[in-house]
């Protein structure tokens, strides 16, 4: 990082600055030296119980007192002070707290410097808090608000906190408060309220085997460690089978309800799986090998576990990826916005081989390009015509001859629109109802109320149209053409079920004749909306040599069918119809088809505007953030003061595009922001941006627009372009060694 500011005062000025009371301060303050991690014969505790390897994961780092309780009870291994030899405690439930607080609380003072979601922007503003002051800073996850909490220093007045807060506000620390906690009489150990005993440790299992513990109503497997943590709480060491722990890791970090697909979670076994072993013991002074927060990997317990993801877990037993024989460093990340990117752009010292920037698709199994010698011409002025008519003559509900301009033209005729809407109903394979329009359908008013009669809606529009929706729905320039009350329900209830739209002058002109391009636009909505069985919803499973191979969602399985030359193609592109005469499929898109004796006869591919990337599914593939030049420099003051912003630089883009050098250009000099700190200071999902500006009168900037793709740091597996290549055929072994590229795979136990 470079800056340049003829305001900036150096960080040692500012300290000498206040140097003096910050010394009353450490002087008055008294704080006890942490007690060592008490060494227990393994046969002693219920670790000897547990199938290797074994993993320590701290669910709970600042809790004031726990419950801990299963349903046969616990059974304690404990140590006390005074006492050497361990000994074991059973009880129905056991309630602990950090001994000593029994004395009462004293109050002191620090300063609030951060409050954010993640923890490496927390740490980092920890150790520029700490080299700004020269005092302790600490961070601790809040589950109230949900985000990491970094405060600085311990003063036993508020005088003396407010000297530091304006220190590291000069700093840069605009936002730093003074926040008042309290501080409970040391204590060395653990008290266990059921006996009153003062314990130097303390291991819980189930007294029954084959049980979960339950921590304050969240079940865990294995067994339990309760330590004294940070001042006056206490730290929850869940110890488990590695294998135990990944079921409670792989639906939080991939969820099986949104993603459910095997190879997709499989590849977020192994990659979980790997990130554990290469990281186990990073917290090893805390007494736990990994945190249970999204700064290592999301564990919530036994009460997070799938079917699904076990499954993935299950089949994966055991297999890492590695380079050089070791396991890598697993990174990943949930929305890489179609490419990922290299990790020493993102993560300084993380210049792996195997974090390379790769594109979000891969080898795809099942991909087919169709031709079709059918005729694209369009039948009339409105879109999607040919894909309307198309429909309803591969249902069976209008003639092949409605499938040509001269059968589209002219009015529709009485007897033509009651043996369509018949035949409707007989692909819908519904009874039907009688209709109370006795004359001709030639209004489009009657034609709307024989459809909805027929079809049996009319109970539909009096239970499901609440009492205001008619009038809302009918604000319409020529509302008095719907002449009877069947007629003005009849509409909105169409309106309502998206089957009928007013005319772009907010008419629906009943009193007009229907033509056929109207009727047959309408019925092939009712078709759509009322679920023709005909018309199968499914997903590409396999392409090739004339047959297509689909999954379907309900009922589920896979069916194959043949593609003639002649098959109707359509593209659906966010709800937007064309007919084609080329389409391409991969493994995995969304087809609508209708199939007669094996045949497909119909066939639509819904594709979306945001482009072919595997991970295009997200909901955070794309976004949008406006951030006026004040809140850009606020953002920004985080590392280093610029006055008064007036514009942003992109420096330097890496492999995906993604901004890893952003110049932040103010009234006072420039500060050069890298990798994961633009991220941070704009407050933004991701690093893969383009900028947009907003000019005031004066020209200046009233608003920068940043338009971005991802969600995470974009280094490693991609999440949701793993669960895209799944589903376009490729394996958990593919999705792997795709996003680490020249990794190998091997069980490692």
């Amino acid at each position: 990082m470079s800056r340049s500011s003829s305001k900036q005062r150096p960080a040692a000025t500012l300290v000498a600055a206040v140097a003096a009371t910050l010394a009353v301060a450490v002087s008055c303050r008294s704080v006890p030296a942490r007690p060592p991690v008490p060494a227990v014969p393994r046969a002693f505790t219920p670790e000897a119980g547990l199938l290797q390897p074994v993993i320590r994961i701290g669910v709970l780092t600042d809790a004031p007192r726990v419950s801990i309780s299963a349903e046969s009870g616990v059974t304690l291994s404990i140590r006390t002070a005074d006492v050497e030899a361990p000994r074991r405690v059973q009880l129905p439930v056991a309630t602990l707290r950090r001994s000593g607080g029994a004395t009462p609380a004293t109050r002191y003072f620090r300063v609030q410097v951060a409050s954010v979601t993640d923890e490496l922007m927390a740490r980092d503003s920890a150790d520029r808090a700490r080299a700004a002051s020269g005092q302790p800073a600490t961070l601790a996850w809040n589950d109230a608000t949900q985000t990491f909490q970094v405060r600085a220093g311990s003063f036993e007045t508020r005088d003396q906190a407010s000297a530091l807060a304006r220190l590291l506000g000069d700093a840069g620390f605009r936002g730093a408060w003074v926040v008042e906690q309290a501080r409970e009489a040391a204590g060395s150990g653990v008290a266990l309220l059921e006996t009153r005993e003062e314990l130097a440790f303390v291991a819980i299992a189930p007294s029954q085997a084959g049980e979960s513990l339950t921590v304050d109503s969240v079940p865990y497997r294995g067994f339990l460690e309760v330590r004294p943590g940070e001042g006056a709480a206490l730290s929850v060491v869940n110890v488990l089978n590695l294998e135990d722990y990944l079921k409670g890791v792989v639906p939080n970090e991939l969820s099986p309800n949104s993603f459910p697909n095997i190879e997709a979670l499989k590849a977020q076994a192994i990659a979980a799986r790997t990130y554990a072993i290469r990281n186990r013991g990073q917290f090893q002074a805390k007494g736990y090998d990994l945190c249970a927060t999204p700064a290592c990997q999301v564990y919530k317990g036994k009460a997070t576990e799938h079917a699904l993801t076990d499954r993935a877990v299950e089949e994966t037993r055991g297999l890492v990826a590695r380079w050089n024989e070791q396991p890598i460093n697993a990174l990943y990340t949930s929305t890489c916005g179609g490419h990922t990117e290299d990790g020493a752009n993102m993560f300084e010292g993380e210049a792996e081989p195997y974090l390379q920037g790769v594109v979000c698709a891969a080898e795809r199994k099942g991909t087919g390009r169709l031709r079709t010698s059918a005729s694209t011409q369009a039948l009339g002025e409105e879109e999607g015509l040919n894909r309307d008519v198309a429909l309803l003559v591969a249902l069976g509900v209008v003639g092949a001859r409605s499938d040509s301009a001269a059968g589209v033209k002219g009015q529709a005729g009485n007897g033509e629109l009651r043996d369509w809407t018949a035949r409707l109903l007989e692909s819908l394979r519904r009874r039907g109802c009688d209709s109370a329009v006795a004359g001709p359908l030639g209004r489009r008013a009657a034609f709307f109320e024989h459809l909805v009669a027929s079809l049996c809606w009319d109970e539909r529009g009096r239970r499901l149209l609440a009492p205001e929706d008619e009038g809302f729905l009918l604000r319409l320039e020529d509302a008095p053409t719907l002449r009877s009350p069947a007629e003005r329900t009849a509409a909105a209830l169409l309106v309502q079920e998206g089957a009928l739209s007013p005319f772009s002058d907010n008419t629906l002109r009943g009193d007009e004749p229907v033509t056929r391009v109207q009727a047959l636009r309408v019925l092939a909505r009712v078709a759509e909306k009322a679920g023709a069985p005909g018309l199968l919803k499914a997903e590409v499973d396999e392409i090739g040599d004339g047959l297509l191979r689909v999954r379907k969602a309900n009922p589920g399985g896979s069916e194959e069918y043949r593609l003639p030359d002649g098959v109707r193609l359509f593209r659906s592109l966010d709800g937007s119809h064309a007919a084609v005469s080329e389409l391409s499929l991969i493994g995995g898109d969304k087809v609508s088809l209708v199939a007669q004796e094996g045949r497909v006869v119909f066939l639509e591919a819904e594709q979306s505007r945001l482009g072919a990337a595997a991970d295009r599914s997200s909901r955070y593939y794309r976004w949008e953030v406006r951030l006026t030049p004040a809140e850009v420099e606020k953002g920004a003051a985080r590392y280093g003061t610029v006055g008064r912003v007036r514009d942003v630089e992109v420096r330097r883009t890496g492999v995906s595009g993604r901004v890893v050098e952003l110049a932040v250009r103010g009234s006072d000099g420039d500060l050069l922001l890298k990798g994961l700190k633009i991220r941070w200071a704009l407050g933004l999902r991701e690093n893969l941006f383009v900028v947009d500006r907003e000019r005031d009168p004066g020209g200046g900037v009233a608003r920068f627009v940043f338009t971005g793709k991802g969600w995470g740091h974009g280094v490693g597996l991609c999440q949701v372009g793993a669960y895209g290549m799944a589903q376009a055929g490729a394996t958990a072994e593919v999705i792997i060694r795709h996003y680490y590229p020249g990794v190998s795979l091997a069980r490692v136990y």
